[in-house]
């Protein structure tokens, strides 16, 4: 049988349960007594003193500041309403979820940056061919491309997973996750991200990862098998690159790879389109949620962190030509 990964805990669900702790707190604060409670794990905290800060605040307010910017300059950039619609709706799901964890930690949000991080033309770049209608001729300046918001979000990879690499285990998948939607978005926007050879997970770490890759190159060759022409094309354009990943991580995991399977139980009879693609996006769906499995247990290595968002990223693009909906947070249950 494909294996089916555990359900995680909503990041919603931790949010409500993080209110209804602060509400016990001003509710118990209510008996009369008098000074700061020195229970309360927001009572020590100093807004202009981040070493009173609770744990990965700075770390979050850092995620909170790019989100701002990306956000400003999908207004900016030449982008399809569709592509613009669905990378907007992500960014603010992930603002709002960063900025509610931040301020349940008692930390006041600062004013958010006004620096865009992609700037429009200056006015004498506007288009310079004759205008076909009205609407271009009062056009103004050209809009830049959707890849320099792109290379942007490449660039910041680095820095964020650098930033999730020092996280608790508390925030850290979330962190990876997030790092990880901005890069697959950095390639659906023209600027693929040049990920470095794959360093992690390795080792044990690799095994619950090789546990949903490999039943996903298995369907998959079945589904390739049993379709034609184009849709037979996106299962083996993809099929291609999850065997790739997971002969490298059957590498790392060494000899604590276990010996695969000689196959996999599938739902029968896939005779219809809509039935094969669906189990298509099932199958690569369990690849992230199982690659953040593996965060915390090589949490402080930056170089297996980034193969862990790699892979997450991967299996975002995956999902997206296969017609899957996509996540704000990729591998997460939705906050």
């Amino acid at each position: 049988m494909i294996p089916v990964m555990p359900p995680t805990v909503s990041r919603r669900a931790l949010l409500r349960s993080g209110g209804l702790v602060g509400l016990a707190g001003l509710l118990a604060a209510c008996d009369g007594s008098e000074g700061p409670d020195s229970t309360s794990p927001t009572g020590a905290v100093e807004p202009d003193d981040p070493t009173t800060w609770p744990p990965d605040t700075t770390l979050l307010l850092s995620a909170r500041r790019r989100v701002h910017g990306y956000l400003a300059a999908l207004e900016v950039v030449e982008v399809p309403s569709g592509r613009a619609s669905r990378l907007r709706d992500a960014w603010e799901a992930q603002l709002e979820t960063v900025e509610q964890l931040v301020t349940l930690g008692g930390v006041p949000l600062p004013a958010p940056p006004t620096d865009p991080v992609v700037t429009a033309a200056p006015d004498d770049t506007a288009r310079t061919t004759a205008p076909t209608d009205d609407a271009d001729r009062t056009a103004g300046p050209e809009r830049p491309p959707a890849d320099r918001l792109g290379q942007v979000l490449r660039a910041d990879v680095t820095e964020a997973l650098r930033d999730a690499s020092t996280a608790t285990p508390t925030h850290l998948a979330m962190l990876v996750s997030v790092a990880a939607q901005h890069a697959a978005s950095a390639q659906e926007l023209g600027a693929a991200v040049d990920w470095p050879p794959l360093a992690g997970p390795r080792d044990a770490a690799a095994v619950a990862l090789l546990a949903a890759l490999r039943p996903a190159v298995f369907g998959l060759e079945v589904l390739a098998a049993r379709s034609r022409g184009e849709e037979r094309a996106d299962y083996e354009s993809v099929l291609e690159e999850v065997a790739g990943l997971t002969r490298q991580l059957t590498s790392l995991a060494g000899r604590a790879a276990p010996v695969p399977p000689l196959g996999y139980d599938l739902p029968e009879p896939l005779a219809d389109r809509e039935d094969r693609r669906d189990l298509a996006v099932r199958l690569v769906a369990d690849v992230a949620p199982a690659a953040l499995t593996t965060a915390t247990r090589v949490s402080g290595d930056v170089a297996q962190l980034t193969g862990v968002a790699r892979v997450v990223a991967e299996a975002v693009s995956w999902d997206r030509r296969l017609g899957g909906r996509g996540s704000p947070f990729p591998g997460m249950t939705a906050p």
